[in-house]
């Protein structure tokens, strides 16, 4: 019994399963396991340590040595590649302005209210009161038309676009449109899933909306993403048109409209026909991309569906963190917050606008009016990706508009990100990077 207690903890520490300076049960404690003798496992621990594999001290359990190993030796990671000087990336917030003080006020708010049934297993929809907050704030700010009963809590907009697609799936569906270009791990997400991916091109009007052929469509109808442009009455009434003949769900990615700066944001596409589109929201672009903290406003014929196919997927989004967020929308604090933020970064955004008049006065801008983000068009025949390249080489991190393109186009531009730009910032950022683009022009 000691030789096979004594060769089987070797073998153990040799494979790395017992890694140095894991404290091993003490000889009394191991002996009641195993159901041996208290001097079998001292012993066989006594015999290790002679052979380096242990070390042990007077009254205390012993600790795996440091020995050669007999698998393989792991790769080491590769080093995280430098931070860059200047992060435009066009895609997030800037999380220092996240409201921590009220949101763990919320927190502790709800806890103390909180019964022990909060902490079991829950709706898969999400909190009924998160979900009646919820219908009330995108009803007065967004013109969105349902019921609580008609929203599913998600977490995040990834896990929205998979669980519809998991709906769409079981349905049939086997073409599903996009913008192009648009982001690009929605066409991972689309072709994850078996579907084709069907691009339709987008101008100053939004998505071209003519000869749409495809089971649903996937939009950015307020702030296109990443041109910026926004879907004109026209076009939305053609894409709704095309859904009651057709039968194609329109979903509606309604990814940053709380940032609109010169004028109200234009109401959700949704509000027009809540029978056809699905609205799809998150607090990742307004409080911090960490919460995981999103919803779906389904048509009612689809709410059932949405809650089932939720429930196999995680059962249920964090039950406390919705009952933080329906406080703060419920108490004011989640509007005070937004209206903060749009004020910063609508004073980056005109920093940044002076600051390309003055350093490239060449050169065209798209997509002011809202957002956390603008488009830089290059001349034609200006390779955007040469650009970014170079750019990245300089420690300025900025994507190009071909990345976000399903078909090449002639058309080239940069996707100025200014959501984690500081004002202190913009200037010297704009200085580097129209140095790297004179470059190329």
């Amino acid at each position: 019994m000691r030789a096979a207690l004594e060769r089987t903890v070797r073998e153990e520490i040799r494979a790395g399963a017992l890694r140095e300076g894991v404290r091993l049960p003490s000889s009394r404690a191991l002996a009641d396991a195993l159901g041996v003798s208290r001097g079998v496992v001292s012993e066989a621990y006594g015999q290790l340590d002679a052979q380096g594999f242990l070390v042990t001290r007077p009254r205390a359990a012993p600790l795996v040595a440091a020995v050669p190993r007999t698998a393989a030796p792991r790769r080491e990671p590769e080093p995280p590649a430098p931070a860059p000087r200047f992060d435009l990336t066009p895609t997030t917030p800037d999380v220092t302005l996240f409201p921590l003080t009220r949101w763990l006020a919320a927190a502790q708010q709800v806890a103390r209210r909180a019964s022990s049934a909060t902490l079991d297993y829950r709706e898969p929809r999400g909190e009924p009161a998160l979900r009646a907050a919820l219908a009330d704030h995108l009803g007065r700010t967004r013109g969105v038309i349902a019921e609580p009963e008609q929203i599913v809590v998600v977490q995040g907009t990834a896990q929205g676009i998979f669980l519809l697609l998991r709906i769409l799936s079981a349905r049939g569906a086997s073409r599903i449109a996009v913008e192009d270009p648009s982001h690009t791990t929605q066409h991972e997400r689309i072709r994850a899933f078996g579907f084709e991916v069907v691009p339709h091109p987008v101008d100053d009007e939004g998505m071209a909306v003519a000869g749409l052929d495809a089971d649903a469509v996937l939009v950015t109808p307020a702030h296109q993403f990443p041109i910026g442009s926004v879907l004109s009455g026209e076009r939305r009434r053609q894409l709704l048109v095309w859904s009651r003949e057709r039968g194609g769900l329109i979903v509606e990615d309604d990814y940053d409209a709380e940032f609109r700066y010169d004028r109200k944001p234009v109401r959700a596409l949704q509000g027009l026909s809540p029978q056809q589109v699905v609205q799809l929201g998150t607090v990742s672009k307004t409080l911090a991309p960490a919460l995981r903290l999103g919803w779906l406003v389904v048509p009612p014929e689809l709410a059932d569906d949405a809650g089932h196919t939720k429930r196999l997927l995680d059962d249920f989004s964090p039950a406390l963190d919705q009952l933080a967020l329906a406080e703060l929308l419920t108490r004011g604090d989640y509007d005070r917050h937004v209206r903060r933020a749009r004020v910063a970064y609508r004073r980056r955004r005109d920093r940044l606008l002076a600051a390309l008049a003055k350093h490239l006065p060449g050169l065209t801008i798209e997509g002011v009016a809202a957002g956390l983000h603008v488009l830089l068009r290059l001349p034609s025949g200006v390779s955007d990706a040469g650009i970014a390249e170079a750019a990245s080489r300089a420690r300025i991190r900025v994507p190009p508009l071909s990345a976000y393109r399903i078909r090449p186009a002639d058309d080239g531009g940069l996707v100025i990100g200014y959501g984690r730009l500081h004002e202190s910032a913009v200037e010297p950022a704009t200085r580097a990077l129209a140095k790297v683009i004179e470059a190329h022009l």
